[in-house]
């Protein structure tokens, strides 16, 4: 029956754009706590229901498509903003000077990288492809990989993106690159798995890490969320690691680590 009911889920219209693996993992682990069937799907749905909540919506989606098709003419930064503008993630980043500004200043830091890892990537290596930097995502997002491909594919751009779920074996690129960004990222996996965090980091194959957290709620207030990072980074850091710097940009605190 469960078998079943997992099936289901899999082919259900509101997680057609979440990674397989993301579905089976929430599955196995709501079955960890209920026994009945009709309880394990309700958890496992409102736990995807979570997830989804981050992801493009099928209309920023559909203009996001658009958009990409519109740059085609004139390749404009005002083109490659409204492109950004279709994610929340990216979206919190503009205007597109202040990215531009963020960039410089981590790559004052460790130098400008001829290879990026970018995991729950969204949209970004839209934005690391068209300044030229030649970037691999990570994203349990479909919607947001098959974007990245399409403007690989249609421009010709150094990006490219996989589907994979970070928590389960294998979705680490194995490869090397010169720095990986997990931006917004180790408080979601620590959530779904003690020691989810330290795993990921220890297994990107990178010199360096830019790791990010969020100084506001999602409602914009300041609750002290930036003065509780620092002591949650020195928790969880892997041996071996050092945080070279650490600054604060707009409503993001970031974390610069040598490994």
């Amino acid at each position: 029956m469960n078998n079943d009911l997992l099936e289901k889920l899999l082919r259900a219209k509101n997680y057609r754009d979440v990674c397989p693996d993301t579905v089976r993992r929430v599955w196995a682990e709501c079955e960890k706590r209920y026994k009945k069937a009709k309880d394990v799907e309700k958890a496992a749905r409102e736990a995807l229901h979570g997830i989804t909540g981050a992801f493009m919506t099928p209309l920023e989606a559909r203009q996001l498509a658009y958009d990409m098709q519109a740059w085609a003419i004139d390749k404009t930064d005002a083109g490659l903003e409204r492109m950004l503008s279709r994610h929340a993630s990216t979206r919190e980043r503009l205007p597109l000077s202040d990215m531009d500004a963020l960039w410089q200043r981590i790559a004052g830091i460790i130098g400008r990288p001829r290879s990026v890892l970018d995991l729950a990537c969204g949209i970004h290596p839209l934005y690391l492809g068209a300044r030229g930097i030649p970037t691999v995502g990570v994203d349990i997002s479909g919607a947001a990989v098959y974007a990245v491909n399409c403007f690989h594919e249609t421009y010709d751009m150094p990006v490219s993106a996989g589907c994979a779920d970070l928590l389960c074996p294998g979705a680490i690129p194995g490869e090397h690159f010169d720095v990986a960004l997990l931006f917004k990222l180790l408080p979601l996996l620590e959530r779904q798995e003690a020691g989810g965090a330290a795993r990921v980091m220890s297994a990107v194959n990178a010199p360096f890490l830019v790791v990010s957290f969020p100084t506001r709620t999602l409602g914009g207030r300041n609750v002290g969320m930036a003065a509780n990072y620092p002591r949650w980074m020195a928790e969880h850091l892997p041996g071996g690691m050092t945080i070279l710097e650490s600054f604060e940009a707009r409503n993001e605190l970031f974390f610069i680590i040598s490994k």
